[in-house]
């Protein structure tokens, strides 16, 4: 059965986008079937999976939004598709205001393809609105990510909240799993090392180690729309992707 996973912070810039990117690409590597489900109207996601900019896609997961009959999944390359993002789904709320139980919106459209892939992954809007909402209840699986700062981890805790908040409901999703949280851009540093210690404190075995370590490479990745295992196949940051796919694979399916 296939597992959807949403990757989640409150805070931008924490690398959100690049590790739900990489992580996917790595199954994808590993013969996993994967759909990429972008819901940031930055599009980040978007533009390093696909070749078109993201207003030339003819539709998006916006207009699906507004109509489920538009709803089109893009094959990107061998093992990877694509529900691409666009700026117009910052509009969400105001689109949606007259649809009853939008936050359900994407777990409806997702439910009749998710047999189709082996992994769903889900990149949410850095922020707790509507639409990460639906990623939750759509989701099996949250995947938070950060880097080890106090703003990135105050945003990590938010959505941990939410987490919580949507768990204990029967209404939206009481077999959500926190099933990792994530550490990017690592240095190791006296601060760095203070802010890793407090996760794996306070979230214990959710916590996916080895931090991804800081490279330059990660970056022009995403600004050229190449893997990282394309560009940088022996880079540390790199193995420490690998490493942390396979294990992040095997928490999921051990929880089936």
């Amino acid at each position: 059965m296939g597992q959807t996973i949403c990757f989640a912070n409150n805070k931008g810039g924490v690398g959100k986008s690049t590790t739900c990117v990489a992580i996917g690409q790595a199954w994808a590597r590993m013969g996993k079937r994967v759909l990429f489900v972008d819901l940031d109207s930055q599009a980040n996601l978007t533009s390093m999976v696909s070749p078109l900019e993201p207003d030339e896609h003819e539709v998006t997961i916006r207009d699906a939004f507004i109509d489920k009959d538009l709803f089109k999944v893009e094959h990107v390359e061998e093992n990877i598709d694509l529900v691409p993002s666009e700026l117009s789904l910052s509009n969400f709320d105001r689109d949606t205001a007259a649809i009853t139980g939008r936050e359900y919106l994407l777990l409806d459209l997702l439910k009749p393809i998710k047999n189709d892939y082996d992994f769903i992954l889900i990149d949410c809007p850095p922020a707790l609105g509507l639409i990460t909402y639906n990623a939750l209840i759509a989701a099996d699986h949250l995947v938070m990510v950060t880097t080890a700062d106090s703003l990135s981890y105050s945003g990590m805790v938010m959505v941990a909240n939410l987490f919580s908040d949507v768990k204990s409901s029967e209404r939206l999703n009481k077999n959500l799993k926190l099933t990792g949280v994530i550490v990017t851009r690592y240095e190791r540093n006296r601060i760095s090392d203070l802010y890793v210690t407090k996760i794996q404190n306070e979230l214990g075995t959710a916590f996916i180690e080895p931090p991804i370590r800081k490279a330059t490479k990660i970056q022009q990745a995403a600004a050229t729309r190449k893997s990282i295992y394309d560009l940088d196949p022996t880079g540390k940051a790199t193995q420490d992707y690998i490493d942390i796919a396979q294990k992040l694979a095997l928490r999921i399916l051990s929880e089936e």
